[in-house]
């Protein structure tokens, strides 16, 4: 009888061991945050989450007297996941299709940038700029200044 439950407690902690090493990367991806930013001499303040999803999207937005022109960070595809998902609340796919639709009407597409270094200097180059990218990123990175944390 002492080997049968010796047996159950080993697999039990087997699968206890399994579960915690799968959930790990699942609650991390979970728990990351949205940074929206721009160079620190911006003289844009603060932006709410339905004015980030409406510039992203081609609307035109006006804070603190400048028209805002999103950067698309492509250079970190866990961003542009949670970027997608929690702000624009679309798939990569559905997203395009949105951008597709707004170029034939005339509009423009956000630029995209697959390197942080040539998107920190656009965003450092125009004060209207702003750009998303994790939260712990934009902490760590100087001369922006985070206008929304989402």
């Amino acid at each position: 009888m002492e080997h049968g439950i010796a047996f159950v407690i080993h697999k039990i902690a087997i699968l206890l061991a399994v579960y915690v090493l799968l959930s790990a990367p699942m609650a991390r991806a979970e728990e990351q945050r949205i940074a929206i930013v721009v160079n620190a001499e911006s003289g844009i303040k603060a932006i709410s989450a339905k004015q980030v999803r409406r510039a992203y999207l081609g609307a035109s937005i006006v804070l603190n007297g400048i028209e805002v022109r999103p950067l698309l960070n492509q250079s970190d595809q866990l961003a542009v996941e949670v970027f997608l998902q929690r702000i624009l609340f679309m798939s990569a796919e559905a997203y395009e299709r949105q951008l597709i639709a707004h170029s034939f009407q005339g509009g423009s597409r956000p630029r995209a940038y697959e390197n942080m270094t040539a998107l920190l200097t656009a965003l450092h180059n125009d004060n209207a700029a702003i750009t998303f990218m994790l939260y712990d990123t934009a902490i760590k990175t100087t001369g922006i200044r985070i206008i929304g944390k989402l």
